[in-house]
């Protein structure tokens, strides 16, 4: 597959770059030595973060989120858009419609089940005409994933049935922009979201057993999440079921958020808070073998940044095929996963 260090200097568009996320996305883009097209309705705040990121030169085009002419003009041009934004489920299709219809590869890094499926459901043919390839939910949590997944399903055979489970060692508030992409949702997540059983997408009840985390003595409570991964994994995997998973306390904290909460949170995460977290897969064949599939990473928001970049710097490379892909129909799963090791992320399959 071909790697960024031999394609030619790709030109990455960014919606959004003026949040938390997106300062990590201008940070790791000025590593790379790329300079970005930032694309928003305030040209000072975009100026702003590009300059915090150490991107003066980066251009600035002016496009609002409801202006589809002036967003599909922002994008031409640009080999890839990254959108980042808090509640894609209210804000995130007029960029997505916009890059498909500018000819431009799109990532997003959305953590909701309702958007993915609507992606999934509704823009696979429309990118395919484009001839563009779309990524939805690139996150610390939903890529690794999913291509977790797809290795330790070449390890098992038969169908196998897969758990997934975020465990955040955070000891403080997450950003405002995670908590406003919860309450765009807050019914769903209340829910526990879809989980896949018998060849289907299913709501209700569906807990998982005790898990026994990394680095933990005891096995804790958990309740279905609803992590868009659930989605992606039985496209690619021979799936008898997909479940999502999180601390149940941690579930009951978010699924509490009300306006007035989100309203009263900081838009950065404190400076002394643990943003650590180990993104876990356990997978069971029905011959009863077991293996676990765990990425371990640094910071939840740097890390969403840094995989988003990655993607996109592959995608802009043209040895994707078009359409809406899962992370592991775009990409081969282990080479991905180890181009994150320079930046502190380690994964490892465990297992008998």
């Amino acid at each position: 597959m071909t790697t960024h260090e031999t394609m030619q200097t790709p030109t990455i568009a960014v919606y959004g770059a003026n949040g938390h996320t997106g300062g990590y996305i201008l940070s790791e883009l000025h590593r790379r030595s790329l300079t970005p097209i930032l694309v928003g309705r305030n040209a000072g705040r975009l100026r702003a973060a590009a300059d915090a990121a150490g991107l003066p030169q980066a251009e600035i085009r002016i496009a609002a989120a409801d202006d589809h002419a002036a967003l599909v003009a922002a994008f031409t041009g640009a080999n890839v858009v990254i959108s980042s934004l808090p509640g894609y489920v209210d804000l995130g299709e007029p960029i997505l419609a916009a890059a498909v219809d500018a000819g431009t590869h799109y990532i997003d890094i959305s953590g909701e089940q309702l958007f993915l499926r609507r992606v999934l459901d509704e823009y696979g043919p429309r990118a395919e005409r484009a001839g563009v390839t779309v990524l939805s939910s690139v996150t610390d949590s939903n890529l690794p994933a999913d291509l977790l997944a797809d290795l330790l399903a070449e390890r098992l055979a038969g169908p196998v049935g897969f758990v997934i489970s975020h465990r955040s060692r955070s000891d403080g508030d997450g950003s405002r922009g995670s908590a406003k992409t919860v309450l765009a949702s807050l019914d769903w997540f209340r829910a526990g979201g879809w989980h896949y059983a018998d060849g289907e997408f299913r709501t209700g009840p569906a807990d998982p057993a005790p898990m026994l985390y990394p680095g933990d003595t005891e096995p804790i409570e958990v309740a279905k999440f609803a992590f868009p991964a659930v989605l992606t994994i039985p496209r690619h995997t021979d799936a008898a079921s997909v479940t999502g998973a999180v601390d149940s306390a941690f579930r009951a904290n978010i699924t509490g958020l009300t306006a007035e909460l989100v309203a009263g949170l900081p838009e950065k995460p404190s400076a002394a808070s643990d943003l650590r977290y180990d993104m876990i897969v356990d997978a069971t064949a029905v011959d009863g073998r077991t293996r676990r599939g765990a990425v371990s990473g640094v910071d939840s928001y740097r890390d969403s940044g840094l995989m988003a970049v990655e993607a996109a710097v592959r995608l802009a490379g043209g040895a994707v095929k078009p359409g809406v892909l899962a992370p592991s129909e775009a990409f081969d799963a282990a080479y991905f996963l180890d181009s994150l090791a320079p930046h502190g992320i380690t994964w490892t399959i465990t297992g008998a």
